[in-house]
């Protein structure tokens, strides 16, 4: 795969988002990569179980370390959109698939690149690039989700490691992952949260797969337990106390990887409905020329218009923001960028699969089609990486100011 170089998207005044050259090579591999998944997904899905062959053909396609750094491993050097625009392919393919990216990519790889030491970012991006170590990001537990200030999980300064007690729950990747950034407060304080870097193999770290979801079959979601989990003082990650920031930095990532996500979700619903709606006679012709059949695709197809542009901007302005971390405005703006696009994006997907099962009708009822699949994977979208009632809330309070938060 050719390396990513400066594509020109820094311009916002480019809103036609022409795809460059280096980025239409990108895209090539990663709908290579989709198109061989796509019957191991289906048959894992109908299973009902983990699809394994997730990270071998997307470790070929390159995608694992796409917008890492070439000095680590296969890193690609990919910018954010580059990235989305990834993301928004691998979306096509179901909400399932487009996870197991995110944990292991979004929040786990660019959380590290982004405040990990040298050194710790040369001890586990490169086997993160290569596929050879899965990543998670345990930050949501049985008590804490939307308020991640509430976490239970603390940790003891022993000296020359620290001892880590609590549990994770509904983490993405979370019982198959090597690796897994885990977010705790000093025993017996709730400020000074610390993020730190745990291995599956440290003394007092175990796992289980999460079973009975509403959807995504194909994904892994894991529960992680530490019960004096040993960590050694040179796995903190960032500045003693500073892991909130941390925290919200890598929920930043994640949100706009659903957010891509969802405009693929989208696409494929549309694929569907339009073909099906070609196909399908009822009352002596297809029922594509129904005015109400019509209603819904003309709908899914200006929904899917104004989320790309939502999304496609957020990740420029990521971009922007990534390259000017002391401008503490442009973060602003991009998080509230970011919380429009995952909360527009994520409800139009799961609208556009609701409406794709109607339009199938009968045949929308069974995960033998597609469109069912969405439907039930894509409500995950408007919870994890912060509520539809926490991003809105985020918007408003951008406008009105900080002395409307509701959680101060």
């Amino acid at each position: 795969m050719k390396t990513i170089v400066d594509t020109g998207f820094e311009d916002l005044s480019r809103m036609n988002f022409e795809i460059s050259e280096e980025q239409k090579l990108v895209l090539d591999e990663v709908d290579r990569a989709c198109r061989e998944l796509r019957p191991f997904e289906d048959e894992a899905y109908l299973a009902g179980r983990f699809n394994e062959h997730l990270a071998p053909i997307f470790k070929k396609a390159q995608l694992l370390g796409l917008p890492i750094s070439r000095r680590f491993g296969e890193g690609q050097g990919a910018d954010v959109l580059t990235y989305a625009l990834a993301l928004e392919r691998v979306g096509k393919e179901g909400t399932g698939v487009r996870t197991f990216l995110s944990g292991h990519v979004s929040l786990g790889q660019v959380t590290i690149q982004k405040w990990a030491s040298e050194e710790q970012k040369q001890r586990y991006l490169p086997s993160a690039t290569r596929g050879e170590k899965i990543m998670c990001f345990g930050l949501t537990e049985p008590t804490a989700g939307s308020d991640p200030t509430s976490l239970r999980t603390t940790f003891e300064d022993k000296g020359n490691y620290f001892l880590l007690n609590g549990s994770k729950a509904w983490i993405s990747n979370g019982s198959i992952a090597d690796v897994a950034v885990i977010f705790a407060y000093p025993k017996g304080k709730r400020d000074g949260m610390c993020a730190f870097i745990v291995e599956k193999g440290f003394e007092g770290y175990s796992s289980q797969q999460q079973k009975h979801k509403l959807g995504m079959p194909t994904s892994d979601t894991g529960s992680i337990f530490m019960d004096n989990c040993h960590v050694p003082k040179e796995n903190l990650m960032g500045q003693p106390g500073k892991g909130l920031g941390i925290a919200y930095s890598g929920l930043m990532s994640g949100r706009l990887s659903v957010a891509a996500g969802c405009l693929g979700v989208i696409e494929d619903c549309i694929d569907e409905a339009v073909a099906y709606s070609k196909q399908r006679i009822q009352h002596g012709k297809p029922i594509g020329k129904h005015q109400l059949v019509q209603r819904h695709i003309g709908d899914m197809a200006t929904s899917l218009e104004a989320a790309k542009n939502l999304v496609y901007k957020a990740a420029v302005l990521k971009q922007r923001s990534d390259s000017n971390t002391a401008d503490r405005d442009l973060r602003d703006d991009a998080d509230v960028l970011i919380a429009k696009a995952k909360y527009f994006a994520s409800n139009a997907s799961f609208e556009a699969a609701d409406r794709t099962v109607q339009i199938f009708g009968s045949s929308g009822y069974s995960f033998e089609t597609r469109a069912p699949r969405h439907l039930v994977d894509t409500r995950v979208c408007r919870i994890y990486e912060g509520t539809d009632e926490i991003m809105v809330q985020k918007i408003a309070v951008s406008l009105l100011g900080q002395d409307y938060e509701a959680y101060r």
